[in-house]
């Protein structure tokens, strides 16, 4: 008989398929799930998971730091599943897989709970170093190290601590950081140090890193900043030329700032103040002998003594006011200097220095020789910011500044220059002379205008001579040789409908009232109306009201009339 035709067999096989598909459908694929190690042989692991067929698992799969314990049959492990039977007919199984998911809900714990976990980098990849911390993840190249590293050959291999920064399960990737673990780890001992640290203890430290400004001493576990100013009582130009990368220092604490958690220490502060050994050893007008120390473009310094040095203002240092006179043009550092004291202060500790005091000042022969009010033949050497600087003689400029090229106030000064070059002859008048500064006047060359109303005063009345009409008023010169000025248009009459310009020619009459006048700083201000309301005033008053019976225009007539008479009497 046929087996197939056995009906207690056919139900038996029936029944084993049936659980056969029961179990089937309860393994999912894509899943993890329990199998059972049931043989090993060199290259793999044959894992039962209950299904029509086992499955092989290649052994290098199982080459994981957690997985420490050897491998024996009947062990039961996770696997993934990835095809319960494929095209072939075989079950695919992953080790790999399960570990990197149980190993990547592990990490993602300690990620949600800020915890830091264990690993080594493994190698160079672009952008960073790669570490093992269970799984593969990225360490980018800024968090390797609080600062640059050139060689990272001595962190390979070697297990230590990350924290995790960023997980991104789609793409399977993991970010981690040992910056953070090191800057958390000196974050401790920069807190335990500082507060041991007080105003004014001496500790030992070490030199860490030199910039322009100072230094960055190493205090133990704390990096504390020797400013340059207090590294030594000389003038440096740079901290190297005392300190040296890993030297040993001695240091006083100088500052304590607990809010920004700083510490500032010195130097010098260990030694004597040189002030205090020099008490009443400089006068002013002692010659010195001094070397430059540094050279700015506000003066030099020179050191005149062990740590005492003074500053040379560039005004001090030569009598010429030219350009060569720079200081950088005229001296450079550790050059021997030879000056006099000008000002000294020891409570201060400040010591004013001058140089060209040692030479005769051609300055003071010059105005001897040229008193305020000569008239000079000069050379315009330069034009810049409105003044024209003219060369007198050898080291010994004069400057004409705007407001001294024309008496005419109403001409623009950028015109004004612009009717100079550089080169030009002129003449000029001294109209100042202090000190080594020299002041010039073309304007005053052949008088001042100002001479001519200089006994004149606020209400007087002038007679003058038009000039020139515009739009805004009538420019009149007042007497025969005296100062340019603009009667404005609404000053040109009493009443509105007069007060028009065109009513007057280029060389006429007129008399007008001094409104305003200040002939000290050349300046003066005329008025037509302001004389009508005084003559109108004066009329009424002498000759009747306006109630009176009599027009105004007799009235003005009469004064007129008398005035004239007074005239030819």
């Amino acid at each position: 008989m046929n087996e197939l035709t056995n009906p207690e067999q056919a139900s038996n096989e029936f029944e084993k398929l049936l659980a056969e598909s029961q179990l089937n459908s309860e393994l999912k694929e894509g899943t993890i799930i329990k199998g059972t190690i049931s043989e090993l042989d060199d290259d793999a692991v044959t894992v039962d998971i209950g299904a029509k067929v086992e499955g092989r698992i290649a052994k290098r799969e199982f080459i994981f730091s957690k997985d420490k314990k050897e491998l024996e049959i009947g062990d039961v492990i996770d696997v993934y599943l990835e095809k319960i039977e494929n095209h072939y007919g075989d079950c695919i199984l992953s080790r790999s897989k399960a570990k990197n998911k149980e190993i990547w809900a592990e990490i993602e714990k300690s990620f949600n709970a800020g915890e830091l976990v264990d690993g080594v980098i493994t190698g160079k990849v672009k952008g960073g170093l790669s570490a093992e911390i269970g799984i593969t993840a990225f360490l980018p190249g800024s968090q390797i190290d609080t600062r640059p590293l050139r060689d990272v050959s001595h962190l390979l291999d070697v297990p230590q601590k990350f924290k995790v920064l960023k997980m991104d399960a789609k793409r399977n990737n993991i970010v981690v950081s040992r910056r953070a673990v090191l800057e958390e780890t000196h974050k401790e001992l920069r807190e335990e140090r500082f507060s041991q640290l007080a105003l004014g203890d001496v500790v030992e430290g070490r030199v860490k890193a030199i910039t322009d400004y100072g230094a960055f001493v190493d205090l133990g576990g704390y990096d504390s900043l020797l400013h340059s100013s207090d590294i030594t009582y000389r003038r440096i130009g740079h901290p190297s030329e005392i300190l040296k990368i890993d030297q040993i220092v001695k240091v006083k604490i100088i500052k304590v700032d607990p809010e920004k958690n700083r510490v500032s220490c010195g130097l010098k502060q260990l030694e004597e103040d040189p002030w205090t050994k020099i008490e009443g050893k400089f006068n002013i007008g002692d010659k010195l002998q001094g070397t430059c120390t540094n050279v700015t473009d506000y003066g030099i310094f020179i050191e005149v003594d062990n740590g005492i040095e003074g500053l040379a203002h560039r005004d001090m240092l030569t009598w010429s006011s030219k350009k060569n006179s720079q200081p950088g043009n005229l001296y450079a550092r550790s050059q021997s200097v030879e000056c006099i004291v000008l000002e000294v202060d020891y409570v201060k500790k400040r010591l004013s220095l001058g140089v060209k005091q040692l030479t005769a000042n051609p300055f003071e022969k010059y105005n001897e020789l040229n008193p305020i009010g000569t008239i000079v033949d000069t050379e315009i050497k330069a034009i810049k910011d409105n003044i024209i600087f003219c060369s007198l003689e050898e080291d010994i400029d004069g400057a004409i500044f705007s407001q001294n090229i024309s008496w005419d106030s109403h001409e623009d000064s950028k015109d004004q220059m612009q009717k100079f070059n550089v080169g030009d002859k002129i003449k000029a008048k001294i109209i100042e002379n202090k000190n080594d500064k020299i002041a010039l006047s073309i304007r005053e060359v052949d008088g001042n205008p100002f001479d001519e109303i200089k006994d004149k005063s606020v209400g007087d009345t002038v007679t003058c001579t038009v000039s020139e009409v515009t739009d805004y008023g009538v420019k009149v010169m007042v007497g025969a040789n005296g100062p340019k000025v603009v009667i404005k248009k609404n000053d040109l009459a009493l009443r509105k409908p007069d007060a028009r310009p065109e009513r007057w020619a280029r060389n006429d009459k007129l008399d007008a009232m001094i409104s305003q006048i200040d002939v000290q700083n050349f300046k003066v201000s005329l008025s037509i109306k302001a004389l009508e309301e005084a003559t109108e005033k004066e009329a009424i008053s002498k000759y009747g009201a306006k109630d009176s019976g009599a027009s105004l225009g007799d009235i003005l007539g009469k004064a007129i009339s008398d005035k004239k008479t007074e005239s030819e009497e």
